[in-house]
């Protein structure tokens, strides 16, 4: 399996990555629950440097149809920069009224995930047909050495409590509970990894 920096031309199967790993909160994004929709906004994105979805920001894994899955994480200190390019040119391409931006996507945008220096792993995602093949396993491995490389000594993310194949996964890998936190209305876990 071979674990890469994303490109540009990743974008359509990243989109769709992203929105699979994001779920409710990709809906809020995009203000529709329409799926063609949501992945076109996050494509918009991803395609864009300097921002949260942005390809700079994944990892991912080569199958033999091409991407196989993938993990979006950078730094958590880089959060607000990173947030603002999609504040600022979100409304623009967001599909409900303003003020359900306001009501809505701003305070998720705000909720704090990580912590100060710590390597954020904000999505994971694998596609279906490469499941239980060891590619979740490796995209979490290489977003743990790039926390090391970048110097940081935790790496954290967030689950959903059901999510039981994730939970699996990231205690195998010494992921502990920290907490909970509510995003986008759904609950979640946050976990945290010593590297």
């Amino acid at each position: 399996m071979l674990i890469r920096q994303a490109k540009v031309e990743d974008a359509e199967k990243a989109a769709e990555l992203i929105s699979l790993a994001w779920e409710e909160c990709a809906c809020v994004l995009a203000g529709t629950t329409n799926g063609e929709v949501v992945q076109k906004i996050i494509k918009a994105f991803y395609q864009q440097p300097k921002n949260i979805l942005s390809y700079e920001n994944v990892l991912g894994a080569e199958g033999e149809q091409g991407v196989a899955g993938l993990v979006l994480s950078f730094p958590s200190d880089k959060f607000s920069y990173l947030n603002r390019p999609v504040l600022e040119k979100l409304p623009k391409l967001y599909k409900a009224d303003l003020a359900n931006f306001q009501k809505k996507v701003i305070p998720m945008f705000q909720t704090e995930e990580a912590r100060p220096q710590e390597y954020y792993i904000d999505s994971l995602a694998v596609d279906s047909q490469y499941r239980a093949c060891g590619i979740g396993s490796g995209l979490l491995k290489a977003a743990n050495r790039k926390s090391r490389q970048l110097g940081l000594k935790r790496t954290s993310l967030i689950v959903k409590p059901g999510n039981k194949a994730a939970l699996k996964l990231y205690k195998k890998y010494g992921y502990q509970v920290r907490g909970k936190l509510k995003l986008a209305g759904v609950n979640y876990l946050s976990m945290v990894k010593a590297v």
